[in-house]
Formats: C-alpha cells, sequence, structure tokens
C-alpha cells in the first residue's frame, strides 16, 4: 500500500517519508487499522506492509513492483494537472478501495483502477458494477501483462471502452517508459480474428490528459487514410470464405453449428451469399460467429415482399429476438452498455443500403429493393468474390 494512517489518524503517503527519521514513527493500515511498517528499497518504490499475514480486505501483501510504481505514477501525472484526488481512497459504502479517485469536480469522482495481474472475471465485473451503482465513472488501465498483440483474448476484452467519443479502446500502462497506450478502433478480421487498432502513446512526462483525445483523433485520421489506400488490395471476401472453409476442415466447433443450423434451412457453405461476408466495424464486441447472425438477419429479410418497409421498431425487435434466441451473444464487457454492443448490427443494415438490398426512407426506415442472392456451386461464387473489391474499410 501506498499510503497508511499516522499517529494522528491522518493519512500520510509512503514517497513522502525519509527512511531513517520515520523509524520509529507508528502507521496502521488505513482498512483493517492493524500496524504496518514503512518499506524502502532498491527493488520496490516506498510502501507500507503489514507486520504479520493479513487478513485485511482493502490491502494484499505483495503487490508487484509494477503495481506500485504505476499507482505512483499515474497519482502524479494527475497531480501535476491541479486534479484532486487521492491513492487507494476508501469508500465505505462499496467496501472498495480503488487504486486513485479522481475529481473531476466538486461532486463528481473517477475511481482509477490499474490492473497488472489476472483477475477472475466475476470480480473485476462486480467491482466496475459497484463503482457505476454508487454514481461514480470507473477508468480502467491495464499493465504488461495484458499489452495488445495480434489476438484478443475474453479478459483483454472486459477492459474495453466504447462510446459516441471512445470507439473500442484499450489502455496500457508502461511503467518503465512511463508512456500510456491508447489502442482505439479495435477491430477483428472476419478471415483471420485477428485484430487491427489505432496506437497513440502519450508521454505522461510530456502531455497532459487534454492532450490525449487530440493525439488519438489525429492518428485515427492518418489510419484510415492509409486504410484507403490499402482496401482495392485486398479481397476480405474470399478471405473469409476460405476462413469458413478451413473451419470446416479442423472441425471448429463454431462452425460447425453455423453449418448444421444453415443446413436444416436448405443452405449450405457454397450457397452463403455475399452479403453474410461483408465485414462489419466493433465485431470484436460479438462473441457469435460474424456469419452467423448474419446470415439470421439476411433470412429475416427475405421473408419480406420487394418494396415493402422495414422500421427501425422491427429491427429491433428482431434483434432482441435473436438475443432471447442466442442466436446472437455478446461477450461480457462490463464497460460497454447493452445499446452500444448492439451498434455493429446496425450498421450492418447501412451496408446493406450499401450494396443495394435495403433503401433507405429515412433514419428509421428502410425499403427492401432486392432479396440476397445464394450461389449455387463454387466456382461461381469464387468468380463473383474475385470480381469484387473491398466495399467498406
Amino acid at each position: 500500500m501506498l499510503v497508511a494512517l499516522d499517529e494522528k489518524n491522518e493519512l500520510i503517503y509512503a514517497h513522502s517519508l525519509k527512511e531513517v527519521a520515520e523509524e520509529k514513527s507508528h502507521y496502521y493500515c488505513p482498512n483493517c487499522k492493524e500496524s504496518v511498517f514503512l518499506k524502502k528499497g532498491s527493488l520496490k518504490i516506498a510502501h507500507f506492509s503489514h507486520f504479520n499475514q493479513t487478513n485485511c480486505s482493502s490491502f494484499s501483501e505483495g503487490e508487484t513492483r509494477e503495481h506500485l510504481e504505476g499507482k505512483q505514477l499515474l497519482y502524479e501525472w494527475f497531480t501535476k494537472q491541479g486534479l484532486i484526488c487521492q491513492l487507494e481512497a476508501y469508500l465505505p459504502d462499496l467496501n472498495q478501495r480503488p487504486d486513485i479517485l479522481v475529481w473531476i469536480n466538486k461532486t463528481d469522482a473517477v475511481a482509477i483502477e490499474f490492473q497488472c495481474s489476472s483477475l477472475p472475471m466475476k470480480r473485476m465485473i462486480e467491482r466496475t458494477v459497484g463503482y457505476k451503482s454508487k454514481g461514480y465513472d470507473v477508468f480502467w488501465i491495464v499493465g504488461s501483462q495484458f499489452k495488445l498483440d495480434g489476438k484478443i483474448t475474453a479478459f483483454q476484452r472486459l477492459f474495453i471502452y466504447s462510446n459516441d467519443k471512445i470507439k473500442s479502446s484499450l489502455f496500457f500502462l508502461n511503467v518503465a517508459k512511463k508512456t500510456l497506450y491508447s489502442y482505439s478502433n479495435i477491430q477483428q478480421q472476419n478471415a483471420t480474428q485477428r485484430i487491427v487498432y489505432d496506437k497513440c502513446l502519450v508521454k505522461l512526462d510530456k502531455f497532459t490528459l487534454v492532450d490525449v483525445p487530440v493525439l488519438i483523433k489525429k492518428l485515427s485520421a492518418k489510419r484510415r487514410e492509409k486504410e484507403s489506400e490499402t482496401a482495392a488490395k485486398s479481397n476480405e471476401l474470399i478471405q473469409s470464405h476460405h476462413y469458413l472453409n478451413q473451419g470446416r476442415m479442423y472441425q471448429t466447433p463454431e462452425l460447425i453449428s453455423f453449418q448444421k443450423y444453415i443446413y436444416c434451412r436448405g443452405d449450405s457453405l457454397i450457397s452463403l451469399p455475399k452479403e453474410v461476408y461483408l465485414k462489419v466495424t466493433d465485431q470484436v464486441m460479438i462473441k457469435t460467429l460474424p456469419h452467423f447472425w448474419k446470415y439470421i438477419l439476411l433470412k429475416w429479410l427475405s421473408k419480406k415482399t420487394i418494396d415493402s418497409v422495414i422500421t427501425l421498431k422491427q429491427l429491433d425487435e428482431q434483434i432482441n429476438e435473436m438475443i432471447d434466441n442466442k442466436e446472437i451473444i455478446f461477450y461480457e464487457m462490463p464497460l460497454i452498455s447493452l445499446e452500444e454492443q448492439k451498434k455493429p448490427l446496425y450498421s450492418y443494415v447501412r451496408l446493406l443500403v450499401k450494396v443495394a438490398i435495403l433503401e433507405e426512407k429515412n433514419s428509421e426506415q428502410w425499403i427492401l429493393k432486392r432479396k440476397a442472392y445464394y450461389y449455387k456451386n463454387e466456382q461461381e461464387k469464387i468468380t463473383s468474390f474475385s470480381k469484387e473489391l473491398s466495399l467498406w474499410k
């Protein structure tokens, strides 16, 4: 722990104490009130530790060097910007102690959690829901163990944010380099399930909080420009088709489930229309195979007559029915609302407008102009796909 109570029952910060001069002083755990002692060494920054093995519910022994230094680094960064914040502040109504509590104004506070080690998924969700239930915003930052690479785990997804201002973002703190990384606009590819993202780094000794969103926005613009130049060089349709065939060969469980579902409806992997393969943004939030839920939506549309009107209310009802039937399953992502997780399905509807299956009448109504074409054989499908360039970014 980085804070303790002194003999006057006042909070004292470990980094503010001198080694020898404070040896005769007595310090106490802010939670269990048991005696603690100051530890200063070459391996870890100054911190307090219980004298004996403890059952203290708020502070665990053996915090890693990364966790201790990361908390201190973030605390100093917030403080330098004139924000009122407290290390390891105890919240009695929750019986929780965030790493840092930052007041953004006189009444609103944000709980900052720096997660460096594995945590039971259930516990992370409980902590997040707990903060929100008492009116606290919560902001999780991950440590080196959870830095993104080409794949993303279910655990990493727990810490992803997405709203109107931040698009599918994960924040990682490199303590050694004193750098905060933002992995934003995280997208999962249909064909390989690998992820791509915009990466922005913020040197904590050079940039303020105000700079962060500006830097992310600039980087994202550059990435989109770069992607638009290379979009025509790839054929996502063929790659995605090969991905399904490969899953069939290796008997991938989710692919076998999908295959059985479409067979029962008179279709096969060969007959699937190209609209099933269209790449949708924010698929990273959906656990269900992307081809699966798109197929269901297309089948729903195919039951309607040409030139019939589809309303937003009807679409909402269909999506909710798919959720109830577990035909679409979302990842556990407590930092993202269900409404935000459903957005990829609405994005898919906009893609169907782009490929002329639907025509937009207004923001809440569409007209069915044609139905998806189902292929008769593999050669016809590959020939058709080869003529297609990416219709999206």
